[in-house]
């Protein structure tokens, strides 16, 4: 469409512009409009707290996406985390990646080495693991920045058409296998992982 528009603005053939530029596929973020949001709404405040290993979110989509990015906003730069991707009912990672974000302001994204299809009737947890690298090296460095609402729960949260359900917190890697006395389950705390996804 873009595309389109320039080659009539331009005087310049179609043809020669589709074959230059090949179309893109267009690109969301899951929570990088709400995160914006956060920072600008006085009812929304991020801070850095939970020392669980893990901090995931809960969510599905409205219809079939592909996830090739998977994001995280550190609380301290040079610590390794694993983000995976999660399906309700299997047991393994959908995907899993390491990563060493250096931006403590803003959310990092690292490409996936195999993108992931995302299925409308299906439920998925995306999630983020301490790995090594802490400035304290205990648990004080399984923290990570949440953004909560004042007096109200965070979730669902919706964006185009990925819902976040659910916010989850544990010392397990894996989210859908852990039942430790630890485990957190909440409606209030939304952790800063985020994923590019396409249509």
């Amino acid at each position: 469409m873009m595309k389109k528009l320039i080659s009539s603005l331009a005087g310049i053939p179609f043809s020669v512009l589709a074959q230059q530029f090949p179309e893109a596929p267009m690109c969301f973020y899951a929570l990088r409009t709400w995160v914006a949001l956060f920072l600008s709404n006085k009812d929304y405040r991020s801070i850095v707290a939970m020392d669980l290993k893990t901090h995931a979110c809960q969510f599905n989509a409205e219809q079939p996406i592909l996830i090739t990015k998977v994001g995280y906003q550190a609380w301290k730069p040079g610590i390794t985390y694993r983000i995976a991707l999660w399906q309700v009912g299997r047991t393994k990672a959908l995907s899993t990646c390491l990563v060493k974000p250096e931006h403590t302001s803003s959310v990092q994204y690292f490409t996936l080495k195999n993108p992931v299809a995302i299925s409308p009737e299906q439920t998925y947890y995306i999630s983020r693991t301490y790995i090594g690298g802490g400035p304290y090296h205990n648990m004080t460095d399984y923290i990570g920045w949440l953004s909560n609402k004042e007096g109200a729960p965070v979730y669902p949260l919706k964006q185009h058409v990925v819902t976040f359900s659910n916010g989850f917190f544990s010392n397990e890697h894996n989210p859908l296998l852990s039942d430790e006395i630890s485990d957190i389950s909440t409606r209030s705390l939304l952790p800063m992982i985020d994923f590019e996804y396409h249509y």
